[in-house]
C-alpha cells in the first residue's frame, strides 16, 4: 500500500463520526469498558445508515490495496526471474558446440543440447515477459478501481460531515 493510500485509510478510519469498536482495558475487543462508558461518542440515529456504508466502503478500498500490494510482490518475483534468466541466456550465448550443459533435475544433473538449453531458457524469458504484461495489466486495473473508491469515501466522508 503507497503511503499516501495508506494515510488516506487512516484519515478515514479516524474522521469524526466514523463508528469505532470500543475495547477492553487489556485490548480485547468488546462493548463498553468494565465500568466505563464506550470510546466511541454516540451518532446522530439519521447518521448511522451513512456510517456503516461508509465503513463498507472504507473495507472494499483497503481489499483493493491489500491486492495491489500483492500483485506488485508477484511481479517483482518476475522481473528477478527475468533478469536471472537474461543472464542464463548471455552465458548460454557464449557457448559453442564443443562446451558440456548440464540441467538440474532434483538431485541429479543431466547432460542437455546447448539448442535444447537455449529454447528453454528463451520460451520461460517468454512466458515471464507475459506474465509481467498481464501483472502490470492487473496493476492499472486495480489502481483504477482504488481511485474510483478512494473518490467514493471522500464523498461519503463529507456527507457524514455535513450531517447535523
Amino acid at each position: 500500500m503507497s503511503p499516501c493510500c495508506r494515510a488516506l485509510g487512516q484519515q478515514l478510519a479516524l474522521a469524526p463520526g466514523v463508528p469505532r469498536r470500543a475495547q477492553h482495558e487489556d485490548g480485547a475487543g468488546g462493548g463498553a469498558r468494565p465500568g466505563g462508558p464506550a470510546r466511541s461518542r454516540p451518532s446522530p440515529p439519521m447518521a448511522e445508515p451513512l456510517q456503516k456504508k461508509l465503513q463498507g466502503e472504507l473495507e472494499k478500498y483497503q481489499q483493493l490495496q491489500k491486492e495491489l500490494g500483492r500483485a506488485v510482490a508477484a511481479r517483482q518475483k518476475l522481473e528477478t526471474q527475468l533478469t536471472e534468466n537474461n543472464i542464463v541466456q548471455e552465458e548460454l550465448n557464449l557457448l559453442d558446440e564443443s562446451n558440456t550443459i548440464f540441467k538440474l533435475l532434483g538431485p541429479v544433473l543431466v547432460k542437455q543440447d546447448l539448442e535444447e538449453a537455449k529454447g528453454t531458457v528463451g520460451k520461460r524469458l517468454e512466458y515471464i515477459s507475459g506474465e509481467m504484461k498481464r501483472y502490470e495489466q492487473q496493476m492499472q486495473e486495480l489502481e483504477r478501481r482504488s481511485e474510483q473508491q478512494r473518490e467514493l469515501l471522500g464523498r461519503l466522508q463529507q456527507e457524514l460531515q455535513a450531517k447535523p
